[in-house]
C-alpha cells in the first residue's frame, strides 16, 4: 500500500506524550495527529484508509540493531540445525537435505553442542560422507565456528595453514576464510531469495528497521550493496549497514561505496564464548590454558577510531570477553588522547554484544558515550546454573550481559537478535531482558521496549533522535498487535500492583507473562514509512 492518509482508530496507542490516545492519523509517511476516537471523527473524511484496530496495541515498529540478513534468510530457506541433539542427528539431517540439493552447496546453521548429552562433533570425513561430497558450510549457533566439508576446503586450501583449522569444527581465522568462500559462492538469485525471506519474516515480527552487520569476513561488499538496494525499493524494513573492516585495510572507502552508516559493527576484537574464542582475562573453565583469541591491538583500534572520526563515520567493534573489552576500551582511550574528545563522544560509537564486562569498564563506557548493542536472548539461551556460560566461565557467568547495570548508570543500550544466532523475536527479547537469570540485571518492560525501539534509532546518531516514537511529525514506522492482557509490568511485582493505577497516566504494555511463561502478542500489521508492508491474514480491520 503506497503512502497516503491512514487513520487508526480504537487502539491502545503507545504514545507517552499522549497517554490516553486511541487514534493516530498518518499522512505521507509521517504521523500527522495523535488523539482519542472522538477527536478522530474530524479526520475520517481526510483518510484514504481507516483501520479499526479492535482494541489492539499500536506502537512504534521494532528496531533490530544487529542482524545478518542474508545468513538469516538462508537459514529460513535452508538447513536448520537448531534442534539437533547429537552428532548423529546432525549427520542424518545433513544427509536427507543433501539428497535434494543435486550437488549444490549446502548452507546450514544452528548446531550447539553445549546442549548435547554427548558433545562429540562429527569429523570432516563424516560430513563428506553424509553430504555426498558436496560443498558444506554448517555454522555453529554463535557463527564463530563451523563444520565444513573437504570440497569447501578444496576451494580455499590456504585455510589449512590458518589459526583454528582442524578435522572437526574450524574456528578463528580459518573459519573466517571458509565462511567468506562459502557465502561468496552464492549467486544473485540465491541472495535475492534470502533477502526476501528475511524481510518478510522481520516484517511479520513488527520490525521496521534493521542494522545489518556486514563485512569481508561475514558477507561481501556485493551482498551489502544488494541488500541496501532492495531496501530502497520501499518493500522491506529500513536497512542501515555497518561495514566491519579496519580503516587501514580500506574499510572507509568500502563504507562510502555501499552507503554504510558506520565502519565497524562486526569488526572483530575477539570471537565467541561458545566457540571458546572470546578473549578472556582468565582461562576458560572447561579448556585449561585457553584464554581465547584477540584479533586487533589497542593501537589498531585507536587508529581506526581516529580515522572514522575524521571521516565522519561511527566506529564499532564486536567484543565479548573481558580481555576483549579491556582491549577495545584501551583503544578508545588512546584515541581520545589525540582526537577531539567531544567529537568522539558525539559519535555514539558502538560496542556490539559486550557480554562479559567488568565493573571498571562501566565508567569508561559512560564517559565516552559509547552505545552497547546487546542481545537479551543470549541470556535466555545460555545463562543460568546449567547453561553454556556456566560451562565456559564457571562463577564468572553470573556477571554476563549487564544491561540492567548499564541502563541504571545512563549508558545507551539498544537490543537486537544477532540473527541468525537467535530468533528474530523482539517480544521474546524484551521478556528475556525483564527476567535475566541474574535478578540484579533485570529491567522493566518499559525500559526494554525502549531499548528495542527508540534506542535502536538513537544508536544511529543524533539525526535519528526523533524516530521510534508515536508523536506529531515522527516517521510512521508502526506495528499493530493483538494482545490478550495489558500491564505496567516490571520484574518486582510490588511495583506492578500499584503502578497500574490509571491516574498515573503510564501507558501500559502487553503482559508478557512471568519468568517461565512467555505470552507472545500477535503482529497484525507492520507499517514502514507510512506503507503497510505486512498484514496478517486473520486481520480484517480495513475500511477504504
Amino acid at each position: 500500500m503506497t503512502p497516503g492518509s491512514v487513520l487508526f482508530v480504537n487502539a491502545r496507542v503507545y504514545s507517552p506524550s499522549v497517554p490516553f490516545a486511541s487514534s493516530v492519523l498518518v499522512h505521507n509517511g509521517r504521523i500527522a495527529w495523535v488523539g482519542d476516537d472522538s477527536g478522530a471523527q474530524v479526520h475520517r473524511e481526510l483518510a484514504e484508509t481507516i483501520i479499526e484496530c479492535g482494541g489492539g496495541f499500536l506502537a512504534p515498529a521494532f528496531v533490530d540493531a544487529h542482524v545478518h540478513a542474508t545468513s538469516t534468510g538462508l537459514l529460513l530457506n535452508g538447513l536448520d540445525l537448531s534442534q539437533v541433539a547429537n552428532k548423529q542427528d546432525l549427520l542424518d539431517l545433513l544427509s536427507k537435505f543433501s539428497r535434494h540439493t543435486h550437488g549444490a552447496p549446502v548452507i546450514g546453521h544452528g548446531w550447539d553442542q553445549s546442549t548435547w548429552t554427548d558433545m562429540s562433533l562429527p569429523s570432516r570425513a563424516e560430513i563428506d560422507r553424509a553430504s555426498w561430497g558436496s560443498e558444506v558450510y554448517l555454522s555453529r549457533i554463535d557463527v564463530h565456528s563451523a563444520l565444513v566439508s573437504s570440497a569447501l576446503v578444496a576451494r580455499a586450501p590456504e585455510s589449512r595453514a590458518l589459526q583454528g583449522f582442524g578435522d572437526f569444527a574450524v574456528t578463528a581465522t580459518a573459519h573466517e576464510r571458509l565462511r567468506t568462500v562459502a557465502l561468496n559462492h552464492l549467486n544473485d538469485p540465491a541472495r535475492a531469495r534470502a533477502h526476501i525471506a528475511f524481510f518478510d519474516h522481520a516484517l511479520s515480527q513488527g520490525i521496521g528497521s534493521i542494522h545489518e552487520m556486514a563485512g569481508p569476513a561475514i558477507s561481501s561488499q556485493a551482498d551489502a550493496k544488494m541488500l541496501g538496494e532492495r531496501s530502497r525499493t520501499g518493500l522491506g524494513p529500513h536497512v542501515f549497514t555497518y561495514w566491519g573492516q579496519l580503516a587501514s585495510d580500506g574499510g572507509i572507502d568500502v563504507a562510502r561505496e555501499i552507503g554504510a552508516m558506520g565502519v565497524g559493527g562486526d569488526l572483530f576484537v575477539d570471537g565467541a564464548l561458545g566457540s571458546r574464542t572470546a578473549a578472556l582475562r582468565d582461562e576458560y573453565s572447561d579448556s585449561p590454558g585457553n584464554t581465547g583469541v584477540l584479533y586487533v591491538t589497542p593501537e589498531e583500534i585507536a587508529a581506526h577510531v581516529g580515522s572514522c572520526i575524521e571521516a565522519g563515520y561511527q566506529s564499532g567493534f564486536h567484543v565479548i570477553g573481558d580481555l576483549g573489552m579491556d582491549t577495545v576500551l584501551s583503544g578508545y582511550q588512546l584515541a581520545s588522547q589525540s582526537a577531539d574528545i567531544n567529537r568522539l563522544r558525539q559519535g555514539r560509537h558502538r560496542l556490539e554484544h559486550a557480554e562479559l564486562i567488568a565493573e571498571s569498564h562501566h565508567a569508561v563506557i559512560k564517559d565516552l558515550h559509547l552505545v552497547a548493542s546487546m542481545q537479551p536472548l543470549f541470556d535466555a539461551l545460555w545463562g543460568g546454573e546449567h547453561g553454556m556460560y556456566r560451562q565456559r566461565l564457571g562463577e564468572r557467568s553470573a556477571h554476563m550481559n549487564q544491561w540492567g547495570s548499564l541502563l541504571s548508570q545512563g549508558v545507551s543500550v539498544c537490543f537486537s537478535s544477532d540473527a541468525p544466532v537467535t530468533d528474530v523475536n523482539p517480544w521474546a527479547a524484551i521478556h528475556a531482558a525483564m527476567f535475566h537469570h541474574n535478578p540484579a540485571e533485570q529491567t522493566t518492560a518499559r525500559a526494554a521496549f525502549s531499548a528495542h525501539t527508540r534506542a535502536g534509532w538513537r544508536a544511529l546518531g543524533g539525526a535519528f533522535d526523533g524516530h521510534g516514537i508515536i508523536d506529531i511529525d515522527a516517521p510512521a514506522d508502526l506495528a499493530l498487535w493483538r494482545v490478550d492482557n495489558f500491564a505496567v509490568q516490571v520484574p518486582d511485582q510490588r511495583v506492578t500492583q500499584w503502578s497500574t493505577d490509571p491516574r498515573s497516566a503510564t501507558v501500559p504494555l502487553p503482559d508478557l507473562g512471568d519468568a517461565t511463561n512467555f505470552q507472545a502478542p500477535q503482529c497484525l500489521l507492520t507499517m514502514v514509512n507510512g506503507r503497510i508492508l505486512f498484514r496478517d491474514s486473520t486481520f480484517d480491520g480495513f475500511d477504504t
